[in-house]
């Protein structure tokens, strides 16, 4: 009594506790919870590790960088030497090399002297995004919690996520977590988000390409 019941291919597990860590991924098992949310998609590329002198000029110090478009690209180095670069993918159930070429094209456009490196690997997956672009903690009935909706920054959020669902299930109250524990609010009309995700993402993806076009006409002559 008191517990719920996970029934799987494999058997059966009950607990009191259950935690709903699902994200984008969630779906029609908790039909409310998925319709708080859009899911869309985010893709990587990585290049072939960079050779000097060119690696060198590149995010020197070891930072991490993003610009400031429409449609966000984020990239840094890592380990090996590799430019690893995000941004919004398109709406495919996995990123193939020909679609992520608009990636491709954004490391050569950032870093013009990366244009005889070759990229290495790709991939992608699902991004939660919420009414109001904040994380959220759900209890959907006794002992059975949610956290959901990190909108791209999930490194982060979902680390303090894990964390206080944890608390959570171990007792602690809502004022003690220090971040309020909130009803769920399906999205009006949420069978047209993808529809309406996929329309933002390209008249974005326009404004952004109009705006470069600009920069390039009105750039002076000579101008690196």
């Amino acid at each position: 009594a008191g517990e719920w019941r996970i029934d799987t291919p494999r058997g059966t597990v009950s607990s009191p506790i259950v935690i709903l860590a699902t994200d984008a991924y969630t779906d029609r098992l908790v039909e409310p919870l998925r319709r708080t949310l859009v899911a869309v998609p985010s893709w990587q590329v990585a290049t072939a590790p960079i050779p000097e002198p060119a690696r060198g000029s590149i995010l020197p110090q070891g930072q991490s960088a993003s610009d400031t478009w429409h449609l966000l690209r984020y990239f840094r180095l890592d380990a090996s030497g590799r430019l690893i670069l995000g941004s919004r993918g398109l709406f495919a159930d996995m990123p193939t090399r020909e679609g992520a070429r608009h990636l491709h094209r954004a490391v050569r456009e950032i870093y013009p002297q990366l244009a005889g490196v070759p990229f290495d690997y790709h991939w992608g997956g699902l991004v939660a995004m919420t009414r109001d672009h904040l994380p959220h903690l759900h209890e959907l009935g006794p002992g059975l919690l949610a956290g959901v909706g990190y909108n791209g920054r999930g490194v982060a959020m979902a680390t303090l996520m894990g964390r206080l669902l944890a608390q959570r299930a171990l007792g602690a109250s809502a004022a003690e977590l220090g971040f309020p524990v909130t009803p769920v609010r399906p999205i009006p009309l949420h069978g047209l988000s993808r529809i309406g995700a996929h329309a933002a993402i390209q008249y974005l993806r326009l404004l952004d390409g109009l705006a470069r076009a600009r920069s390039r006409v009105a750039r002076p002559r000579g101008a690196a």
